[in-house]
């Protein structure tokens, strides 16, 4: 089917159903709703979610598409840091159509950048002092500006930051941050600081441990939490053990990883397709692990899914990072056979399925901190 529409007296344009159907795509609910008055054939594409061609149905993909890094330095050298942006190939640039804001300056300053969560992020003016939030869409350049927290002193806090994007027949979005202070005495309770944007307050959490716990994390690594499954929300610390705080019942507990996961330094947390992921390098290993057990389970059962050597992919696909030092850095939202590695400034992504590597973006002398941003189809709203 063909739409005849005219320009004016000496133009006249046909747009395939194609073409139509890729417009509405791109348009919110509340357009969506207005155009079902157009005409039947509009309706029917709009409306009906068992057609083929209906826009609804095509328009909703659970999986996040993956656009690339928002990064900043680590060291805190001024009040507000600059943030820059690599997209990880041309086709994730136009998946944005060019309207990505790469600075994050919708202020006319520049923010820290704390924590990202699909397709936005949560930023703040002050690194150490976290008063004022502002949770930010770069693609459609919409920010919320959290209110301010009354009576913390909590400095550089740990940081939980979901939002929720699972329900295709909404467009605004909700989402929840979680905060608390960390120690490195042993600790026996947890005060959680938690906002949802549902009721537009914060409340405190006063939780008592089951297990007294030490929690190591700094401003050198991401305070921020790797995800969230099922409203728990996970962070990887300096110590051998990842953190869980259960924001469904008020549970907060450490686990310690296997002595065989455990390493140092080049290590990264990260969910994937719903489950949990933990990727290791050692010695030109690099080592996949997911969390096969309920994740609320206390006796965490992990199993590894690969494990592979990067000498000969970092020779072949890029011979001058062969011997630099390589740190893991993410692992695909939706692939997590796909895992992001540091070496010397550059971001390298490695298949681990095809012995792939490939060359990403070269940041430069410096030491960042990275956040991914990945997009649902279609801009979602505050």
């Amino acid at each position: 089917m063909k739409l005849v529409c005219k320009l004016s007296d000496k133009s006249v344009v046909e747009l395939s159903e194609d073409i139509i159907i890729d417009i509405l795509h791109r348009l919110p609910s509340k357009s969506l709703a207005r155009f079902e008055c157009v005409c039947k054939h509009w309706q029917r594409c709009i409306a009906d979610p068992s057609l083929v061609h209906s826009c609804r149905s095509q328009r909703w993909n659970p999986h996040p598409y993956m656009i690339g890094f928002f990064y900043q330095s680590r060291v805190f050298v001024q009040e507000f840091q600059e943030s820059h942006f690599f997209f990880l190939s041309t086709k994730s640039s136009q998946v944005i159509d060019g309207s990505l804001d790469e600075s994050v300056n919708f202020l006319g300053r520049r923010l820290c950048i704390i924590a990202s969560s699909n397709g936005f992020i949560l930023t703040c003016e002050n690194l150490l002092h976290q008063e004022v939030y502002y949770v930010y869409n770069p693609a459609t350049r919409q920010h919320f500006s959290v209110p301010k927290i009354q009576r913390s002193s909590i400095t550089l806090p740990a940081i939980g930051f979901h939002c929720k994007v699972d329900d295709p027949e909404k467009d605004v979005i909700s989402f929840t941050i979680v905060r608390y202070k960390t120690w490195h005495d042993l600790g026996s309770s947890v005060t959680i600081e938690s906002f949802s944007s549902e009721t537009n307050m914060w409340s405190n959490i006063n939780i008592t441990l089951d297990v007294p716990v030490r929690v190591f994390l700094n401003r050198w690594m991401k305070l921020a939490s790797a995800g969230v499954i099922d409203g728990v929300f996970c962070w990887i610390d300096l110590q051998s053990q990842i953190i869980f705080y259960d924001s469904v019942n008020t549970h907060f507990w450490a686990l310690q990883l296997n002595q065989e996961m455990y390493v140092l330094y080049s290590r990264c947390l990260g969910v994937s397709g719903g489950d949990l992921y933990y990727a290791s390098y050692n010695e030109a290993d690099l080592t996949l692990w997911y969390l096969e057990s309920n994740i609320r389970s206390q006796d965490a059962v992990w199993v590894r899914k690969y494990t592979a050597n990067l000498t000969n992919a970092l020779v072949n696909y890029c011979p001058g990072l062969f011997q630099a030092e390589v740190m893991c850095v993410d692992i695909h939202p939706a692939n997590p056979h796909i895992v992001y590695l540091e070496i010397n400034g550059n971001i390298v992504s490695y298949d681990l399925e095809k012995n792939i590597a490939e060359l990403l973006y070269d940041m430069g002398v410096g030491d960042y901190l990275l956040f991914t941003y990945e997009c649902h189809r279609w801009p979602r709203l505050l």
